[in-house]
């Protein structure tokens, strides 16, 4: 049987899965992104995974790669990558392992893979017209339209996390409304944390005062983007994607709260959804170009 390699980079962690010919994940992990010089330390965390992943599959047709970055879908180079990676500016994934491993390698930008995934098999399936939105260590979008990602005309399409420039506090819409700015927020707002964004959320269902009032905050900076989104594009879903997904109608009815304040009363047909493939729709979107 025929398998298919997926990878997906994020500035936090490397997700990887091994799917069969039916479409189906056989293997699935992860490991942190390391630390260093974005241009060597990924391209050799990658790299050891597809060898590991050879030594226990055979018959490999393909790689597929999402990864976080602006990506020349053609080339396969890496054309800017944000604060997060800044060093991974010019990184060539798809050149580096078709010529180590002599398989067929397609990158696509992660948040791109990611709406794709669940254009395919997930919370998208059947629309045609929707922009998908990941919360993690930054913000990233996607319009996706006709069947495809609109990558813009110069691949820079759906890089929101730049948007909505404050310049009183000269921060950008992720360094407001990402899960790092949440989580930074947490240890500096409320008395004695260090947990996780699991931590928060279950405090707050359980009814702790103070991380309500930051999740009302933090979601209402998310709430400003998501307006801007829905204003300019008109999309039938907005699917939200990223760990804080599972958080599901806890955190999409707080988002949805705030939007009538940045919207025209009555304006809005968009409907709000979590990701139907939780953290693996990048790793389904990057496959797709083998089964399409």
């Amino acid at each position: 049987m025929e398998h298919v390699i997926a990878v997906d980079v994020g500035g936090t962690e490397i997700k990887a899965a091994v799917f069969n010919a039916n479409e189906e994940i056989m293997v699935h992990r992860k490991i942190m992104t390391p630390s260093g010089d974005a241009s060597k330390v990924i391209p050799e965390a990658v790299s050891g995974i597809v060898r590991d992943f050879m030594f226990r599959y055979s018959s490999i047709r393909g790689i597929g790669i999402s990864t976080a970055g602006v990506v020349d879908t053609v080339s396969g180079e890496i054309l800017f990558a944000g604060g997060t990676m800044p060093s991974y500016r010019g990184t060539n994934l798809k050149k580096e392992l078709e010529r180590d491993y002599g398989f067929p390698v397609a990158v696509a930008n992660d948040v791109n893979a990611a709406a794709r995934g669940e254009w395919w098999k997930g919370a998208a399936r059947g629309n045609d017209h929707f922009v998908c939105m990941t919360l993690g260590t930054g913000i990233g979008g996607c319009q996706f339209s006709g069947g495809e990602p609109v990558s813009g005309g110069h691949y820079r399409a759906g890089e929101i996390g730049h948007m909505l420039y404050d310049p009183r506090t000269g921060t950008t819409y992720e360094q407001r409304a990402s899960m790092s700015a949440l989580m930074s927020r947490a240890t500096e707002e409320i008395s004695g944390f260090q947990g996780d964004g699991y931590e928060l959320f279950e405090r707050a269902r359980q009814g702790d005062r103070g991380c309500l009032q930051l999740l009302a905050s933090w979601t209402e900076e998310i709430a400003r983007g998501v307006a801007d989104l829905i204003l300019f594009a008109d999309p039938s879903l907005i699917v939200i994607g990223g760990g804080v997904s599972e958080q599901k109608e806890f955190l999409l009815d707080r988002i949805q709260s705030h939007l009538d304040i940045y919207l025209p009363a009555g304006f809005s047909q968009t409907k709000l959804v979590s990701a139907g493939l939780g953290n693996k729709a990048a790793l389904y979107g990057a496959v797709y170009p083998y089964y399409k």
